[in-house]
């Protein structure tokens, strides 16, 4: 990975900045999330796991936690975030614990930088959290190490292929003005290497596989505007003040996104690639800050 791949797409103190100005609309528009979210729960129906400590990482308003502790009644679940606000919501929106439910509790931390000990959790789960790290390979580093021995991991991303119609129609701008729009939508790992980078990792048993889904909008700014309203602001992605695109790009998008990608209804289209990854722990000496290879993001 380049050092600009690595670094300068993604701002971890814009991304909590963004995040925490969208908790009050990112359930409105989270609908592919929470969905993405039961699929990737649905993995542990084909495991064999009772774990007694769950770790949820970029829980948000905390509805794959929720789908955890339903669950996982009587066992001890964590939810961390980066956005305190988004936290606040996950708490609300807790239902009331009965008396044979295991403890909730809820920490305002980095997900690539855990303040937990090593072997701390017996699973540990992410959803859709992972393509806002600057290098997801810290995060997967972080991950291993409070993952206790039989324990495992399971996490969910977006592939490549997300936001391709959006990707191609800013090139499509881009050229038509002889200039550049890189970096206004994230940069995201094929299947290939976010395998690679997680096999860097003491794991065993990895699989990865992936869903694709073809989400309809009535216009180009109807998808940006669920972008924002989940917290995808520009500053998130490149460190810049202001929206996510300016009112001439919105109107020039708006006009070749619906030239380009107008359906037969009349409607855009915009695809959506999530990729599902989920290993056990691997008993074998580890130090999580060696050389770690980072995913190739494109």
């Amino acid at each position: 990975m380049s050092n600009s791949l690595k670094t300068s797409h993604i701002h971890r103190p814009y991304v909590k900045r963004a995040f925490s100005s969208a908790a009050e609309s990112y359930d409105h528009h989270a609908v592919l999330q929470r969905e993405i979210g039961e699929r990737l729960l649905a993995h542990l129906n084909f495991t064999k796991i009772e774990p007694k400590r769950i770790l949820d990482i970029g829980c948000g308003t905390g509805y794959f936690t929720r789908l955890l502790a339903d669950k996982f009644k009587k066992q001890h679940i964590v939810g961390l975030d980066l956005s305190a606000s988004m936290l606040a919501y996950a708490k609300k929106k807790q239902p009331m614990r009965l008396p044979w439910h295991g403890k909730r509790h809820f920490c305002n931390a980095d997900g690539c930088m855990l303040p937990f000990a090593d072997n701390s959790f017996d699973l540990v789960t992410s959803n859709l959290a992972m393509q806002w790290v600057a290098n997801p390979a810290d995060m997967m580093a972080e991950m291993r190490r409070v993952l206790a021995p039989n324990g495992l991991i399971l996490f969910s991303t977006f592939g490549r292929r997300t936001l391709s119609e959006l990707r191609q129609s800013l090139a499509s701008i881009a050229q038509d003005n002889q200039s550049t729009l890189k970096g206004r939508v994230l940069p995201f790992p094929d299947i290939m290497a976010l395998g690679d980078a997680f096999n860097q990792i003491p794991i065993e048993m990895p699989v990865i596989d992936s869903d694709l889904f073809t989400l309809t909008y009535p216009d180009a700014m109807a998808l940006v505007r669920e972008l924002k309203g989940l917290g995808a602001s520009s500053s998130a992605i490149t460190g810049r003040k202001g929206g996510l695109y300016g009112p001439r790009l919105l109107k020039q998008l708006n006009a070749v996104y619906v030239d380009k990608h107008r359906m037969e209804n009349g409607q855009v289209r915009a695809t959506f690639e999530a990729l599902y990854a989920q290993a056990w722990y691997k008993e074998i000496p580890y130090q999580p800050k060696g050389n770690i290879i980072p995913i190739e993001l494109q």
